[in-house]
């Protein structure tokens, strides 16, 4: 093999996902593995490093064979140390040392940031950015992140978490987040959140609405389906919908 190729590491709270790509950014294999939280997130980067290693022999490749690893992990992340702290939806409470782990158990060089900010560089790289300089892009899921670029530079702050909007306090006497504050952004935006939300406005709506017929009939529901029924003129999605916008 001549040229040489990249491998991408997306770290969420469910699922790891992993691509091998052209330096050009043309993803040439893909897989994914369950993200294992248990025992305050221990066996997260060793299943990393064995799923790499798995398939770098499934495809015949060697550490060489690499320009690097680049991760986007939750939480505050220190891109010269390479260490992760704060991502709850992982377990990971305390320092993780990623990038020596990583390393040590690839022999490949690793590079790790917050995942907001590998996704606001990946927009702008290949997507709807299109290479301006400036560019914000806020991912919407279990939480609520935000990546943001200047001037043609990513920010990353004095703790690495300028983009972390998610925990923005927009309500001092709101939900418990897991960052241990209350009222975050994420806990009322996320799609988490939203959910948390409908449903505790269920139970005090009076009116005729398939989304609370719903959530009275045991059945589970999701952010998507509470904009749709918005959409649709339904009283209680229309209202969640304003509560958390």
């Amino acid at each position: 093999m001549t040229d040489k190729k990249l491998i991408g590491v997306d770290l969420g709270g469910t699922t790891v996902k992993f691509a091998i790509l052209t330096a050009d950014g043309e993803i040439q294999q893909r897989w994914s593995i369950d993200t294992n939280i248990l025992d305050e997130g221990s066996h997260i980067v060793p299943d990393i490093i064995d799923s790499i290693n798995e398939h770098l022999d499934l495809y015949n490749m060697k550490p060489a064979d690499f320009y690097g690893i680049g991760m986007g992990s939750p939480g505050s992340v220190d891109i010269d140390a390479g260490t992760v702290v704060g991502a709850y939806n992982l377990n990971w409470k305390t320092k993780q040392f990623v990038k020596r782990d990583i390393e040590k158990g690839t022999g490949i060089a690793f590079k790790i940031d917050n995942d907001a900010n590998c996704a606001a560089m990946g927009e702008r790289w290949k997507g709807a950015g299109d290479n301006a300089s400036d560019v914000t892009f806020v991912p919407l899921g279990t939480g609520v992140g935000g990546g943001i670029i200047a001037n043609g530079h990513l920010l990353h702050g004095a703790a690495g978490s300028a983009g972390e909007i998610g925990h923005v306090v927009v309500d001092p006497n709101g939900y418990l987040c897991t960052c241990g504050n209350h009222g975050c952004l994420e806990t009322v935006a996320s799609a988490t959140g939203i959910v948390r939300v409908a449903r505790d406005m269920a139970e005090e709506f009076a009116g005729d609405s398939q989304l609370k017929a719903t959530l009275d009939d045991g059945d589970e529901i999701s952010s998507k389906m509470v904009f749709d029924l918005a959409k649709e003129g339904d009283k209680l999605a229309v209202a969640v919908a304003d509560r958390v916008s």
